[in-house]
């Protein structure tokens, strides 16, 4: 493919969503590894397909609301992604607590449901591990244990 060819393709996929500047330089490199995926990335930030701010907002919003993604969890994987501090610090003011928690609670009392221990503590155990495995603190957690139980 050409230069121009894998520029378009990568126009093409930003205009349909959002995606972070190490996610577009992978399918360059996967394209054609004789392109300078550098000043390709740079004309497509200019042209404004790329907006690493626009892309954390978004991520966050759909792990959190969709996925049902603890701050924690949803922090890694932007840090994963490359983004600076400040960018996912500015994303993650999407987040609501009070939404968070509450989707927290449903999570936890669906999971509790399905739990078949022999005593509360083991089944107090699995739900905090589960919990923690969602990208939410322990105290996230041990809150709404105590409402649940």
């Amino acid at each position: 493919m050409t230069e121009e060819q894998i520029y378009n393709r990568m126009m093409a996929l930003c205009s349909r969503r959002e995606y972070c500047k190490n996610d577009i330089a992978a399918k360059i490199v996967a394209l054609s590894e004789d392109v300078d995926v550098g000043a390709m990335i740079a004309r497509l930030i200019k042209e404004r397909f790329i907006d690493e701010s626009r892309y954390a907002a978004a991520f966050v919003r759909d792990k959190s609301r969709l996925a049902g993604w603890g701050e924690m969890k949803i922090r890694y994987a932007l840090q994963r992604k490359g983004l600076d501090k400040q960018t996912i610090a500015d994303a993650m003011g999407e987040i609501d607590p009070d939404e968070q928690m509450e989707r927290l609670a449903k999570l936890m009392q669906a999971k509790a449901r399905t739990l078949n221990t022999a005593t509360p503590e083991e089944k107090r155990a699995k739900l905090m591990r589960f919990a923690a495995s969602k990208g939410f603190t322990f105290a996230q957690a041990d809150e709404i244990w105590k409402k649940i139980r």
